[in-house]
């Protein structure tokens, strides 16, 4: 292979023998053609580079020594650009340059894999000769070495500098496929190295977006079948109010409009919100992608803001939280009582109604939420207030502060609690319930002497009952008192001594019914409306 200087000075004396061919008189003057072959070109700069020019040559023009523009074949199987072939036949013979082959304008055709190599090959050299020498920061010398260290390029001259005094240094080549191959160097940390593994869990991340994403959606659909389902009840009920209640009935439906649009509007929000963060995840993951397919030198330049950018992108996604359902009791609840002043006589209310919400799927709530039943398993919506370990239900109003009774009508069943529960920790129900947990109540269980029953203290302590229908319940937030009563006997039955310290809500657990038997209800009982509100004596 001849050197670059003398592949150069061979060159015009190349040119100027296969213009005589093409030309019939040798001492014509220069045609434009030739001027062009003859002038300096960055394109054949680019294609002749010394580390493959005898391969490249083969990709010049024959007639301007330059890279193929548009190439085409003639039918002796000869290559030239189009432009070059048509400008020497315009005042000769058609014949070929190279091999005097007679030929035609028809005869050619574009070579398009001739055409696409030079263009790979400029575009390659281009990007070659385009990508600026990496400096050290610290001597403005060509970096060669990576710091393992303080994870940045290096010079020669920086491995006796006091700054990386003691550092492991690395070529960069090297250092830079043992990145991309999520294989560290000596020395280095998993979490340094494995940029695989970011990227793994920033598709993972994406896929937590979708679950809480779809969440929202179920959500949003249960809240469109509840507001409509609410809104016929509703208006059934105060179908019984006759014409002079029309009033309270616009006003009760347009708070249920509000707090549908307010929700379905929070949860439009949230869903865009997860929307764009999982849009930032996958272009974090995509713009990771391409750097792993940058150079060497740009790669390691951007590692450490890398990582730190990573970061700042995969953040978990927010938790559905409280209260995204639409809050039935708020207004089926004592729905009655709210207009009792003018319906005194036929109203019936109760001191709070079952929250459906926080209905476990064995659970069926009626329609005025005062009673629910144990029956067959239903797959509801998933929302954080729902029990899913046991079939319990919480009251639709907590307690902080003050006294407060109600009473309980287990209805024949044998299996049962009765409390109050307190969320602790989260905002999911814990899978046990005890007063270690935040749930003091009562319970009995299948099997038990019909005339006992146990408390949720960590003694477990065995109370007589006698034969009970019906738990009056009694909360005193201020003292920390939780007591029980049989209703009907009006006998005391445990008392649990303790700071509750926060908002508690009546907590029931309905056990199951024999097989064949029809379940029974257990029901809140309504109190007796006078001037001034007293449990039924």
């Amino acid at each position: 292979m001849l050197p670059a200087a003398a592949r150069g000075a061979h060159r015009p004396a190349r040119r100027r023998a296969r213009c005589k061919r093409c030309h019939p008189s040798a001492s014509s003057p220069p045609s434009a053609m030739e001027n062009e072959a003859n002038s300096p070109s960055s394109s054949l700069a680019a294609l002749l580079s010394p580390s493959t020019a005898p391969f490249k040559e083969e990709l010049l023009c024959p007639i301007c020594y330059e890279p193929f523009r548009e190439a085409v074949t003639l039918c002796c199987g000869h290559n030239f650009c189009k432009g070059c072939i048509s400008r020497s036949w315009e005042h000769r013979q058609h014949t070929c340059p190279v091999c005097k082959e007679t030929s035609s304008f028809d005869d050619l055709r574009i070579n398009h894999t001739l055409n696409n190599l030079v263009e790979m090959i400029l575009r390659e050299e281009g990007r070659r000769l385009g990508r600026p020498a990496a400096l050290c920061p610290l001597h403005h010398e060509e970096a060669n070495l990576f710091c393992l260290d303080d994870k940045e390029l290096a010079c020669f001259a920086c491995q006796g500098s006091k700054q990386h005094e003691g550092h492991k240094m690395r070529p960069v080549q090297e250092t830079a496929m043992d990145f991309r191959a999520c294989e560290g160097p000596e020395g280095v940390s998993p979490p340094q190295a494995k940029l695989k593994n970011m990227e793994t869990s920033l598709q993972d991340k994406v896929k937590d977006f979708g679950a809480v994403h779809r969440s929202y959606e179920s959500i949003s659909k249960h809240n469109k079948v509840e507001a409509k389902r609410l809104e016929e009840q509703i208006k059934r009920e105060f179908e019984k109010l006759h014409e002079f209640l029309r009033d309270e009935e616009k006003a009760l439906l347009s708070q249920l409009q509000e707090e549908k649009q307010h929700k379905h509007s929070l949860i439009e929000s949230k869903m865009k919100q997860l929307a764009e963060n999982s849009q930032a995840v996958r272009s974090e993951a995509r713009q990771l992608q391409a750097d792993l397919e940058e150079d060497d030198y740009t790669f390691l330049k951007t590692h450490k803001n890398r990582k730190r950018r990573i970061a700042c992108t995969a953040e978990e996604p927010e938790a559905v939280p409280l209260g995204m359902l639409i809050d039935s009791a708020k207004y089926l609840g004592s729905l009655q009582y709210n207009v009792w002043k003018k319906m005194l006589n036929i109203i019936t209310v109760v001191p709070f109604s079952f929250n459906p919400n926080s209905a476990a799927g064995w659970l069926s709530v009626s329609e005025d939420l005062t009673s629910v039943t144990n029956g067959s398993y239903r797959l509801l919506v998933e929302n954080p207030e729902r029990f899913t370990s046991a079939p319990c239900i919480l009251g639709s109003r907590g307690f902080s502060s003050g006294f407060h009774t109600w009473e309980v009508d287990l209805g024949g069943i044998t299996n049962w609690r009765v409390g109050v529960a307190q969320l602790r920790g989260g905002i999911h129900w814990t899978f046990h319930h005890d007063a270690r947990s935040g749930f003091w109540y009562i319970y009995r269980l299948p099997g038990m002497n019909s005339k006992m029953c146990q408390a949720s203290n960590m003694a477990r302590t065995v109370v007589a009952l006698g034969e009970l229908v019906r738990i009056r319940v009694e909360l005193d937030c201020d003292e920390g008192e939780l007591s029980f009563y049989n209703a009907d006997c009006k006998t005391h039955i445990f008392t649990f001594h303790e700071k509750f310290g926060g908002t508690v809500f009546p907590y029931f657990y309905v056990g199951g019914t024999p097989v064949g038997a029809t379940p029974e209800a257990l029901r809140i009982c309504p109190l007796r409306v006078r001037i001034h509100e007293d449990v039924p004596v």
